[in-house]
């Protein structure tokens, strides 16, 4: 009996101090997010190639269903982390772009964006506060409630944040204009050496008119094999 109270009293204190260490983390978020939204506000190139990532990840599930795909924005384009090939992601790219042009917003927004993680903190930071306020002392029961505010409403209010915020749809004049692996950093077991493998795609974006001059779209592959998608050969 004795051993089975330790190990209950074992398993709240942790659960606690992750409660706890989450809800700190999130009142960080409450103080920073806001400037993130601000710059990410200005920045429409960032937003947009932020949408047409999420197009792309959710043509792929379309056909295949959920995967474990993820992806990043960046000023010249998004990288895709995951297994899935070059030609797959370039198609998937060039009907997210297509079907964004034609009007179907929905492709900008994803489920398991970062934005539902920063929505998610927020909310847990701003139901912890008023329940701190509302009870003047501190106890287990604010942390409660905000996690309980996060996993209910995180997830709800995220996609508009990323309808409104974080992703602009309105990609028309946005082309594709290559594709080509990254290196990306993978630290070895038992040490801090990080050794550069590759682990990512790189779906480069720019204006319509850059895309013309270039006068095709090209994947560079380790291998240097050609492959054909759609009317673009891929070298």
């Amino acid at each position: 009996m004795l051993l089975l109270v330790t190990i209950l009293l074992v398993i709240g204190l942790l659960a606690l101090t992750v409660l706890v260490g989450l809800t700190l983390t999130s009142l960080v978020t409450l103080i920073t997010a806001p400037g993130q939204f601000v710059r990410l506000l200005r920045d429409r190139q960032l937003r947009r190639n932020h949408a047409l990532e999420h197009a792309t990840i959710n043509v792929i599930e379309e056909r295949f269903g959920p995967t474990r795909l993820a992806g990043l924005a960046r000023q010249d384009g998004f990288l895709i982390f995951g297994p899935v090939a070059p030609t797959l992601v370039l198609e998937a790219a060039q009907e997210g772009l297509r079907r964004l042009q034609h009007g179907e917003r929905q492709l900008a927004i994803h489920p398991r964006c970062g934005t539902t993680l920063v929505a998610s903190q927020l909310v847990l930071a701003l139901a912890f506060l008023a329940t701190l306020l509302l009870l003047r002392q501190l106890s287990p029961l604010p942390f409660l409630v905000g996690l309980a505010a996060a996993l209910l409403l995180g997830p709800r209010i995220s996609p508009f944040l990323q309808r409104w915020v974080t992703t602009d749809s309105q990609v028309d004049g946005l082309a594709i204009q290559g594709l080509q692996p990254q290196l990306v950093p993978l630290q070895l077991p038992w040490t801090n050496v990080l050794v550069p493998v590759p682990g990512a795609l790189l779906v480069r974006t720019g204006a319509t008119e850059q895309a013309s001059l270039a006068g095709s779209v090209t994947v560079l592959t380790p291998d240097a094999r050609t492959y054909q998608v759609g009317r673009y050969q891929i070298d």
